[in-house]
């Protein structure tokens, strides 16, 4: 370990010590009664997926019944949360307790729309929300980290019937934002945010607007996006525009300074120095996102992350640096810091890509590097994965990385998205060409409103049978079923007896979405591809 590695090792050390004596003083707190209560591992639903066994996909959901700290508050925090695991302790993270929502939404929509309450105690005058609960790290300024909030709250809200609540949250997600877009982090010269410490991933910047980077900045455009659709939804008309107008400054100061034409790929920039970094990250990849990076920069981008000699990616993918660079590291045993994001395999950074491979209509590769993902870290929920044998490091048991496995699989994988305020519950499996021959399901998987879905998907040579179905009193959801096909195939649907169903079509850029729309509570479709005459 060099020099500035030994640096970021002892303030680990520091703050280590001030996380267990944050313990034993929280110990003093009373215990809520209803919090008491919660449990996060009681409502598993039923998997059968090959390679992946029942007692592996509940013990996911046990990682973060570990990692619930039901005392509160703690650190400020109102309401109970998901702590990340292992020596960190029971104190609350930002980005921590945001991954986790993504996996306990599915079980306890309640204890997840609380989480979200929480957050609005700990927020500071200014609307920064801190990095966790001692907001104090050795040798770096007070900060925040990487906003993953924005999409885990967009997440949660969706399945939430709780008005106030989105109106609540959407007031703590608004002043957040402002002051990431304050002179505290925005570059006046660029326009682009700049982040220190766990603002961005590897964490090493700790000079105050000195560095904006590609995670950061990329995050930064789907919280705008979020917000301008909340604000769009609660009336808020000057809102929605200003976000709409700060998604658009962001994104093109992303293409302007980021991008090397050289190399083909996005690289944090150096607002001081007025140049871009020279480290490879996988972060690289992510303005597949929202389709930031025009399609004229992405057969490029692609073209990178399918060699093996950067990113690993038929191995063990994606590491978090590229192969060729000085700085890629394989670390063995506790965090030690920057190295273990520098060449380490990572849910936080898989996920990404994967939303951003679908985002460019590149589902083969999402859907790829999606069951790579849930391979790699499927009864090994440990804080990060090495390349080259897939052994689990860093913390044994760590929360955002069962809560990602849960939220690839279902969401990714079976491609199930539930929306509350339209009713509606959108079933779009994406299925590795791995899968030909496979029969999967998910049974008694609990919605927000009560009701439990079970869903079959019989994955043939020329054909997917997507067979569901709803129990419970709430009988008001609309059932879309779809997959997605490349241009010049097209998709026959019908049901087991042969009959043909009427599908929507919808042309995207290089794919077409079909579609069929079913109010019943149980269902049953076959999606046949033939080539296009």
């Amino acid at each position: 370990m060099g020099g500035y590695g030994l640096y970021i090792f002892a303030n680990l050390k520091i703050m280590t010590l001030l996380i267990l004596l944050s313990n034993i003083m929280a110990l003093w707190h009373p215990i809520s009664t209803h919090a008491d209560t919660i449990t996060i591992n009681t409502d598993v639903p039923v998997i059968k997926f090959p390679g992946i066994s029942q007692s592996d996909f509940s013990d996911a959901f046990n990682v973060l019944n570990e990692c619930l700290v039901r005392d509160e508050p703690r650190h400020g925090f109102s309401q109970p949360f998901i702590a990340p695991g292992g020596h960190y302790g029971g104190c609350w993270w930002q980005l921590d307790a945001s991954l986790s929502l993504h996996g306990t939404k599915w079980v306890d929509q309640r204890f997840s729309e609380n989480m979200l309450r929480g957050f609005s105690s700990v927020q500071k005058d200014d609307g920064r929300i801190p990095l966790y609960g001692i907001d104090d790290v050795p040798g770096y300024p007070t900060g925040s980290s990487l906003p993953k909030l924005f999409q885990a709250a967009d997440a949660v809200l969706r399945q939430a019937e709780d008005k106030d609540l989105k109106q609540s949250v959407y007031l703590t997600l608004k002043k957040y934002m402002d002051w990431w877009f304050s002179d505290a982090r925005r570059d006046a010269g660029t326009g682009l945010i700049t982040g220190v410490f766990e603002e961005s991933f590897p964490p090493v910047e700790k000079e105050l607007k000195a560095v904006a980077q590609v995670d950061l900045n990329v995050e930064i455009v789907i919280g705008c996006h979020v917000l301008a659709e909340l604000a769009k939804e609660l009336g808020y008309t000057e809102d929605h525009r200003r976000y709409t107008g700060y998604q658009k400054e962001l994104r093109s100061a992303i293409n302007q300074y980021m991008w090397d034409e050289v190399t083909g790929a996005y690289y944090s920039y150096h607002v001081k120095d007025k140049k871009l970094d020279s480290k490879l990250i996988c972060y690289t990849f992510d303005p597949f996102r929202m389709q930031i990076a025009p399609p004229d920069r992405t057969d490029r981008m692609i073209a990178m992350l399918t060699d093996d000699k950067y990113f690993n990616w038929s191995k063990n993918a994606v590491t978090s640096a590229a192969k060729t660079g000085a700085c890629y590291t394989e670390t063995r045993g506790p965090y030690d810091g920057a190295p273990s994001w520098s060449g380490s395999i990572w849910t936080l950074r898989n996920e990404v890509i994967i939303e951003g491979l679908e985002d460019i209509e590149r589902y083969d590769l999402s859907a790829y590097l999606a069951l790579k993902t849930v391979r790699l870290f499927n009864d090994n929920y440990t804080e990060f994965v090495n390349p080259t044998d897939g052994s689990g490091h860093g913390v044994q048991r760590y929360a955002w990385s069962a809560a990602q496995y849960i939220q690839i699989l279902v969401e990714k994988i079976f491609g199930l998205d539930y929306d509350r305020q339209t009713k509606t519950i959108r079933i779009r499996p994406n299925l590795d060409s791995s899968l030909v021959g496979e029969k999967i399901s998910l049974e008694g998987l609990l919605l927000a409103n009560g009701s439990r879905l079970n869903l079959h998907i019989d994955n043939r040579t020329d054909s997917v049978g997507i067979a569901y179905s709803i129990s419970g009193d709430r009988h008001d959801l609309n059932i879309v079923v779809g997959m997605v096909a490349e241009i010049g195939k097209k998709v026959k649907i019908t049901v087991p007896e042969g009959r043909r169903i009427k599908a929507k079509r919808t042309r995207q850029k290089q794919t077409a979405l079909y579609e069929v729309a079913n109010k019943n509570h149980t269902g049953e479709f076959v999606f046949v591809t033939q080539e296009e005459r």
